[in-house]
């Protein structure tokens, strides 16, 4: 065979023929493998060179565009799915050099990325590239904090990506939502400055902070932190003066609960409720609370009467009729369940009904019946869930009713979907007394009336 030329051969390498080369030759050659350590070493671990080809590669994805107008009307805008793209594989090679101890280098490339994406209009983002925008800022925090945590990086670089931060605290990705900006200066603050200085930065989020969710998430944070420094009653003093917010208050009510403080827990639900009553909320997590407090102390009067009130302020609620079948005596339940379900306004769905689930758990078919015949539960649905246990005497009219909402029904509507629906129905009819002669005429009206639909008669086959 005649010996190729090196350049010849080079010509046809792929990058990783040349990589294993020089990984077998470096494992061989001492010397050769040192020298080309201190090369890549030179490269990769430089914090300034080492970071410049990454940040070069985002800078270009973010040259990348989209049009999004017609050719009337032609406007480009950045190809966020791009940017995702290239930036997910920057952010890999960025965590390659913190692995081998260039955290310097890393952090510059997450500080870049937050930069030229908060100096974008986000407005362009579609619903496909939202995701990819979550996860590229979720990976890019993570690998932000990494870094910072590093030992090898220094406190000046470690400030200085801190100060970054403070300033982007309500930057556009924060507004947009990808990006908890705060959260994030929260962590990168814990491993990099001093448990009093997390306490000076949670105080200004804190008074900053524009929703209640970011009130009671850091409030829970300066807590937890000054309990883990061992100042247990300036942890106390935070959350008595944050006990107007309703998650923090309950966040004490556990907590006591838990020491079986029934006097204070019981303090805490009645402000909780007047709290609630004077900015017009819902009093019904504060009812539940005390229904809590009473079940613990084993007061059943007590329990009866909250129970009472919240199935009434639920619209009904299995649980909540549950116990207080529980709470009732047999002899009175009877006349305590009509006189509890007039009072209330009982929630049903399209193909449910906790009322009608109660008449099936009492097993109590008349009154199932006359539910079903009224307005609000005939639909097919509510038969195709409930009729089966409704007594044989009211057979006839229940697959009376059945006959007629289906002709209706197949009259209105076409299509496999539609046909599959009729077919459900009629087998639901055959759980029903006499409900397999009632299917089998109403199967021989379809075929007279709709012969020239063949889905339709394949779907009523079996009838």
């Amino acid at each position: 065979m005649k010996k190729k030329s090196l350049k010849d051969l080079l010509s046809l390498a792929t990058l990783g023929d040349l990589k294993s080369f020089v990984t077998e030759y470096a494992r061989s050659n001492k010397r050769f493998g040192e020298k080309l350590a201190d090369y890549l070493a030179d490269i990769y671990l430089d914090e300034e060179e080492g970071a410049e080809e990454l940040i070069g590669r985002l800078e270009d994805a973010f040259m990348a565009t989209t049009n999004i107008g017609d050719r009337w009307h032609p406007y480009d805008v950045t190809d966020w799915d791009e940017v995702c793209s290239e930036a997910e594989y920057v952010l890999t090679d960025a965590r390659r050099l913190l692995e081998i101890g260039n955290a310097s280098a890393a952090l510059q490339v997450c500080i870049r990325l937050i930069e030229l994406a908060d100096n974008e209009d986000l407005n362009y983002v579609d619903e496909m590239d939202e995701w990819g925008m979550n996860d590229l800022f979720e990976k890019c925090g993570d690998l932000l904090v990494d870094s910072i945590s590093c030992k090898d990086l220094s406190q000046e670089e470690k400030d200085e990506a801190v100060a970054f931060l403070r300033k982007k605290l309500r930057c556009e990705l924060w507004n947009m939502g990808y990006l908890d900006t705060g959260d994030l200066l929260r962590r990168a603050t814990a491993v990099s400055q001093s448990d009093e200085s997390i306490l000076r930065l949670l105080d200004g989020l804190i008074s900053e902070a524009s929703y209640e969710s970011d009130i009671v998430k850091y409030v829970r944070q300066k807590i937890a932190l000054l309990e883990k420094m061992g100042l247990k009653k300036e942890a106390q003093d935070v959350i008595s003066n944050y006990l107007y917010l309703p998650d923090i208050r309950k966040d004490e009510l556990r907590k006591t609960l838990d020491k079986k403080d029934y006097k204070k827990a019981f303090s805490l639900v009645e402000g909780g409720l007047k709290i609630a009553k004077e900015k017009g909320h819902s009093t019904m997590d504060w009812m539940e609370a005390e229904l809590e407090i009473h079940t613990r102390m084993g007061n059943k009067p007590m329990q009866l009467a909250l129970c009472r009130q919240l199935f009434i302020h639920h619209n009904g609620s299995m649980e909540l009729y549950e116990r207080l079948k529980q709470l009732v005596s047999p002899k009175e339940w009877k006349a305590f369940l009509a006189q509890l379900l007039s009072e209330t306004k009982m929630d049903s769905w399209y193909s449910s009904s906790i009322e009608a689930d109660i008449y099936v758990s009492e097993n109590d078919s008349d009154q199932l019946f006359s539910l079903l015949m009224g307005d609000r539960h005939h639909t097919l649905d509510m038969f195709d869930k409930y009729s089966l246990h409704v007594r044989n005497e009211h057979s006839s009219e229940i697959l009376t009713e059945y006959v007629v909402m289906l002709k209706d029904y197949a009259a209105r509507n076409m299509g496999a979907k539609h046909y599959a629906r009729i077919r459900y129905a009629m087998e639901s009819m055959l759980k029903i007394k006499d409900g397999k002669t009632a299917a089998h005429q109403l199967a021989g009206y379809f075929r007279e009336t709709y012969r020239r639909r063949p889905s339709f008669m394949a779907e009523i086959s079996k009838f």
